[in-house]
């Protein structure tokens, strides 16, 4: 089963590079954070939200619910963090 096992490398390779990027959106969420804090702005913003959720979901050719409910969590997890002093 050495094709398995090749695949199974790439799979871990993109892996890594989805965190990656996760840790990179991360770190602007934290930026836009301190932006809103400096001028008042609400950290929350459900319009934003509901157009990057219309966005990503548009986008893509896998299951609008599964990417919908994806970035839901990344989205929380990244309020959290822009919250975050």
């Amino acid at each position: 089963m050495p094709e398995v096992k090749e695949l199974r490398k790439r799979i871990d390779k993109i892996d890594r590079e989805i965190v990656r990027l996760l840790e990179k959106r991360i770190g602007i969420a934290k930026e836009i954070g301190r932006l809103k804090r400096d001028t008042g702005a609400e950290i929350f913003d459900p319009e934003r939200e509901r157009e990057v959720l219309e966005n990503i979901s548009d986008s893509t050719k896998i299951n609008r619910e599964f990417v919908r409910n994806l970035f839901g969590s990344i989205i929380e997890y990244c309020k959290n963090e822009e919250e975050k002093r």
